[in-house]
């Protein structure tokens, strides 16, 4: 199952144990802004490639560097803003 043919799609629990977290943490960071699941019609979240690839840069940005979550939200936006990573 893809998004566009090339990504897989996985649900929470999936995701979470690809990115090295709990569940509850990808809330959290959906919440904060910081990541933009899809959606199916029954509201049930699904996560590409690209959406734990994120939540591990903001893993590595938490927790080795020590960012807060306003910080890695800033972060993120100027790597967008920069096209360094895609939306």
């Amino acid at each position: 199952m893809t998004l566009n043919g090339k990504e897989g799609i996985y649900f929470i629990s999936v995701a979470a144990r690809l990115a090295d977290v709990h569940p509850r943490t990808l809330r959290i960071y959906e919440e904060e802004g910081l990541i933009s699941p899809k959606r199916t019609p029954g509201n049930t979240r699904l996560y590409c490639d690209k959406d734990v690839k994120k939540v591990k840069y903001i893993r590595f940005l938490t927790q080795e560097k020590g960012v807060n979550l306003a910080g890695v939200k800033i972060i993120l936006e100027l790597m967008e803003r920069l096209g360094e990573w895609e939306k």
